[in-house]
């Protein structure tokens, strides 16, 4: 267990899961209680996707987050297991990062499911 939490930091684990979440709860809770108050009907929608985009922002960087918590935690019997280089959990951060959350996502687990034992080898996303 200690081996795998010296591959990954704690402060990235903060940074990419914990922080997103905090932020994502209290922009749609506190700040759209608000809004109505504070602004005129006709801006209120602007508003509403500067918060989609931000909550987006902000759920692409809690999945990276999921991805490195599972890398700390996940047993080095199920991790060691992995045909592919670079692993299933560094390809779909790499998807994530490279083509967005939605398509990223899609990819790793299309990437997980080819996980059988006459797959293998090299491939990047």
């Amino acid at each position: 267990m200690r081996k795998q939490i010296r591959e990954i930091k704690i402060i990235d684990l903060i940074t990419y899961a914990i922080i997103p979440a905090i932020l994502i709860v209290l922009v749609w809770t506190i700040g759209l209680s608000s809004l109505p108050k504070l602004l005129k009907y006709e801006l209120v929608w602007w508003v509403y996707v500067i918060y989609g985009v931000v909550t987006y922002f902000l759920t692409k960087r809690l999945a990276i987050g999921l991805v490195l918590f599972y890398k700390a935690f996940a047993p080095l019997s199920v991790r060691s297991e992995c045909r592919f280089e670079p692993t299933c959990s560094t390809y779909m951060i790499m998807a994530i990062q490279k083509y967005g959350l939605i398509i990223g996502v899609i990819k790793g687990i299309k990437r997980l499911l080819r996980c059988r034992p006459p797959n293998g080898g090299i491939d990047y996303p």
